[in-house]
């Protein structure tokens, strides 16, 4: 009987990701797919994110439309002006500066809840890869997480995890991003201002350092990984025993 002739399995390829804190360095071998898997993006929940990005931004939207701008023309300028203070760098305009300014306390409402937001899409991104990339790891959870994983190195699993969801998109510019988010802000409608009522209360501290997965992400596949620990006496440390 003929042999099927079958070809030998590509050797995946990996990516060591290291944070260091103090003098100590934490790493860890993930594989990489250059897409985000199944698995991994219904755990994420990148669309959470997202809604609260456009729903916020809505509430400035509001404010803006009340000072009598015209609402497509104020969708854009919360965009833009809530853009900054989510890691894009988006020049504004000296109107766009004295929008910062006359609303700071909105502003300010609104990056403490995007902030917090962004936290905890952090924990899931790097729960996530941990459970669905790392051996041994299936079962971890946001807890683990919490408890094992230093933040400098979720950032740094969080940035490789945006790297793998973007890797077959093209690049775009601060600009071209943030007028996908103002379009897309647009479709939604008052259904984005609708889903939450207006902060109130207390102003809390907090900043969004980075923006975050904005936009959809790659299609994903889904296969377990088996990549190893590696390099710093740390490493091991980072997780426990898993």
């Amino acid at each position: 009987m003929p042999e099927l002739p079958f070809l030998a399995a590509p050797t995946r390829r990996t990516q060591l990701v290291t944070a260091t804190i103090g003098e100590d360095t934490y790493s860890l071998e993930f594989p990489v797919y250059s897409s985000l898997r199944a698995g991994e993006e219904i755990q994420i929940r990148d669309s959470d994110y997202q809604a609260a990005v456009y729903r916020e931004s809505s509430h400035l939207a509001d404010a803006l439309v009340a000072e009598g701008t015209e609402e497509t023309e104020a969708q854009r300028l919360a965009i833009r002006c809530l853009s900054t203070r989510l890691g894009i760098p988006v020049p504004l305009e000296a109107a766009e500066q004295r929008i910062l300014l006359r609303h700071a306390d909105l502003v300010a409402r609104i990056q403490a809840t995007l902030s917090a937001e962004y936290a905890q899409q952090v924990r899931r991104t790097v729960t996530a890869l941990i459970a669905h990339r790392l051996p041994g790891c299936r079962d971890w959870t946001e807890a683990d997480t919490d408890a094992k994983v230093p933040g400098p190195l979720r950032d740094a699993i969080a940035a490789f995890a945006d790297q793998e969801r973007n890797a077959n998109q093209p690049q775009r510019t601060p600009e071209e991003l943030v007028e996908t988010m103002v379009e897309t802000l647009g479709k939604l409608g008052p259904m984005a201002a609708d889903s939450q009522s207006p902060p109130t209360g207390e102003p809390s501290t907090g900043a969004v350092e980075s923006s975050g997965p904005m936009l959809p992400s790659s299609a994903p596949s889904d296969s377990p990984a088996s990549p190893r620990p590696t390099s710093s006496r740390r490493s091991k440390k980072a997780l426990g025993a898993a």
